[in-house]
Formats: structure tokens, C-alpha cells, sequence
């Protein structure tokens, strides 16, 4: 037990650190990758929901604290988790076509931006008004893709 949340604790704190360091810099304007959310999704389809939950509030506090957004994620991905868990297909039963998995990724990343910039926009941290559908949008996509790209170069 204490080894699986060590693992877990370490995927985290990878996947964090990748978005930090890589991922916030392939940025196009307010669009970016968030690589956290491809690994929250990956915990989400491999284990049972309440270490989905806690990964998703562990990946989102990390988020907060190096990323400076006081709460957005971790407010945003846990309820993302707590809302998309049951629709997500288990991995260890269904091999998933590219398709399947980037309209996955999709919905996901839609629901998780739509959390983030409301409660963005009700924080008032920034002018999420001005940005509303650029990052809905093209966060979304842009994550969407950088999944798939990862389910399609991982390793069976």
C-alpha cells in the first residue's frame, strides 16, 4: 500500500514538473497542453475512484503551488474526477481506437477547462472573460492531442 502511494505520489509530482518545466512554454498564447490532466485521466481508467479523487486532489494542489492559481485546480480536477469517473471505459477492458481516445480527451479536457475558468472567472483571478473559448477551445484541443499522441506512442 505505502509503495503504490509512493508511486503515485511520484507520478504526480513528474507530471507536474512536466507541465511546469516543458509543457507551460509550448504554449501558443493562452493555449497550452496540461499534461497533469492526461495522467489524472490515465488514474482515472486504471484505478478504483477513491485513489482517483485523491491523485486528482494531490496533482491539483501541486499544480497550484508551483503554478500560482490558489485552488483553481484542485477544485477543477477533483471535480472533474468526481464527474467523469463513471464515464470513462476501463482500460484493462477495451482496447480503444485513436478516435474513441481523442474524443475522450476531449470531453474531459472540456468539462476540466469549463471548471477551471469559472472558477477562474468567479475568483476574478484573471480576465477569464477575454479568454473564455480560447482556452475552452484550444486547450481542450491541444491536450485532446497531446494524449492521443502519448496513447499512440506508449508501450503495450
Amino acid at each position: 500500500m505505502k509503495s503504490e502511494l509512493l508511486k503515485f505520489g511520484l507520478l504526480g509530482l513528474a507530471a507536474t514538473l512536466l507541465q511546469l518545466l516543458i509543457f507551460n512554454h509550448l504554449s501558443y498564447g493562452p493555449i497550452q497542453a496540461d499534461i497533469t490532466l492526461v495522467m489524472l485521466i490515465w488514474v482515472i481508467a486504471t484505478q478504483n475512484r477513491t485513489t482517483a479523487i485523491l491523485f486528482a486532489a494531490y496533482v491539483g494542489l501541486l499544480s497550484d503551488i508551483f503554478l500560482d492559481y490558489w485552488g483553481l485546480h484542485l477544485l477543477s480536477k477533483t471535480l472533474t474526477t468526481l464527474i467523469v469517473y463513471s464515464f470513462v471505459p476501463r482500460i484493462e477492458e477495451s482496447r480503444l481506437f485513436f478516435t474513441q481516445v481523442f474524443l475522450i480527451l476531449l470531453g474531459i479536457s472540456l468539462v476540466h477547462n469549463f471548471f477551471f475558468l469559472l472558477s477562474a472567472f468567479f475568483a476574478q483571478i484573471y480576465h477569464a472573460e477575454l479568454v473564455f473559448f480560447q482556452i475552452l477551445l484550444g486547450s481542450s484541443l491541444m491536450t485532446a492531442v497531446t494524449g492521443s499522441i502519448i496513447y499512440i506512442l506508449r508501450d503495450n
